[in-house]
């Protein structure tokens, strides 16, 4: 009885006590203090590692893109790496790092390279919270791929300083990309009053920016390789190669037109209206000259250049110009093995002088489809009376384009002559 009103004499006490809640509160923040401390220096740590992860993994794509030149280069990889690393500032110097050439998956691939860093975290406030140190790895692998459709290479030589040039007031437009193994600081180069714009623009020299546009532009790229390097013209046959003149008053026409049949001829000056019909034409010897009363057409015909001395005697090789005035709507054959090739010049031609250089021009009703290859010598695309070129291709020793040239990515026919170009890229 005694300990019951002893009880509920202090009952009211207790409920005063209850109801202050200012030391709870006090005792639960002290408690909590540390872990929210806690929380947000794990937080700030978390931050900084996502930044340095980025920055460790940006170095090593560009170290397995340079292992990959290295390669290339002088086989030097490991050099090419450490030295990428070292210059790009994002690997400390404690990293573990690891390059491993044609790396598991890719071992048929002698370009391949996979590069690893691995790195400690930086740490301010998670070192009081881990017995250990946690790391960053980062790792990329690296090959020569073939991307893209190119439309226009310029061969060069390693004493070309410029491979592709547009004229001043000129303005080129590709679907598909332009390339050249030039060697110069403006191996691809257009003014401030010109305009070069394409898919893809590669230079294994430099690259004039003024005015050069494109989705992917990059100079010092690899030097390609020249997809028909290992043909040849055909032989010239010993039954003779007349030379054929044709004027606007031409006689021996059939409607209207000098037919002409497949055959080897010397120089051939078409001022006139002149059909080819479909086959080989080879020129011995000779030039193929459009003059400007000209109008020249063929459905599937391939020109060869060449010369019965070309290997002693390049200068014996002939030349094409076609007027700006003419009208010449030619297309190459579309099957057997000159598909899609419109004009051939031997390689051994050697009369590549400023001033005279291949002329492809035509009016606004002039039509080119097919691949212009003239490896040895410059071909100058003159656009300035607007022929349509837009299935054209080219490949030249050095590229010179005047006034408007589209060309287009798409054309039935030509896929074996819009060609791929090899690049570095990273593997995903």
């Amino acid at each position: 009885m005694v300990l019951r009103r002893s009880f509920q004499r202090h009952i009211p006490a207790l409920w005063r006590l209850a109801a202050d809640r200012s030391g709870n509160v006090a005792l639960i923040a002290a408690a909590a203090f540390p872990l929210l401390i806690g929380a947000a220096g794990l937080a700030v740590d978390g931050v900084h590692w996502v930044l340095q992860k980025r920055e460790v993994q940006a170095a090593t794509d560009a170290a397995a893109m340079a292992g990959v030149y290295g390669l290339i280069a002088d086989g030097d990889m490991q050099n090419a790496v450490n030295s990428s690393l070292t210059k790009g500032g994002g690997v400390p110097d404690n990293a573990s790092i690891q390059a491993i050439e044609s790396p598991p998956g890719h071992e048929a691939d002698p370009f391949a390279v996979t590069v690893r860093v691995t790195i400690p975290a930086k740490t301010t406030f998670a070192s009081m919270f881990m017995k250990t140190v946690p790391t960053i790895t980062a790792e990329a692998t690296a090959s020569v791929v073939e991307n893209g459709k190119y439309c226009s290479f310029a061969l060069g030589d390693m004493d070309d300083d410029a491979g592709v040039v547009v004229r001043p007031n000129s303005k080129v437009d590709m679907e598909c990309g332009v390339t050249t193994n030039a060697t110069g600081a403006k191996a691809i180069q257009a003014d401030s009053s010109s305009s070069l714009k394409a898919a893809d623009i590669r230079a294994y020299g430099g690259i004039d920016m003024t005015s050069i546009s494109g989705s992917r532009t990059r100079a010092h790229a690899l030097a390609q390789e020249d997809p028909l390097a290992n043909s040849d013209p055909p032989q010239v046959p010993n039954t003779g190669c007349p030379q054929i003149t044709a004027n606007p008053d031409a006689a021996n026409l059939t409607g209207g037109k000098l037919v002409l049949e497949p055959g080897c001829y010397a120089t051939m000056y078409l001022n006139g209206p002149v059909f080819l019909q479909d086959g080989e034409y080879i020129l011995n010897k000779g030039n193929f000259v459009v003059g400007p009363q000209g109008h020249v057409e063929c459905s599937a015909c391939t020109i060869f250049l060449t010369s019965e001395t070309a290997g002693t005697d390049g200068a014996s090789i002939g030349k094409v110009k076609i007027s700006s005035d003419a009208t010449v709507k030619m297309h190459a054959t579309r099957e057997g093995p000159n598909q899609g090739i419109l004009f051939y010049q031997d390689r051994h031609a050697a009369r590549d002088l400023p001033g005279d250089e291949n002329h492809i021009g035509g009016g606004s009703f002039t039509e080119l489809e097919g691949l212009i290859y003239f490896p040895s010598e410059t071909v100058y695309v003159d656009g300035n009376m607007s022929p349509n070129l837009q299935c054209t291709r080219f490949i030249a020793r050095r590229l010179i384009f005047a006034g408007t040239v589209y060309v287009s990515k798409s054309c039935d026919g030509l896929d074996k002559v819009t060609f791929m170009a090899t690049e570095v890229r990273l593997l995903s």
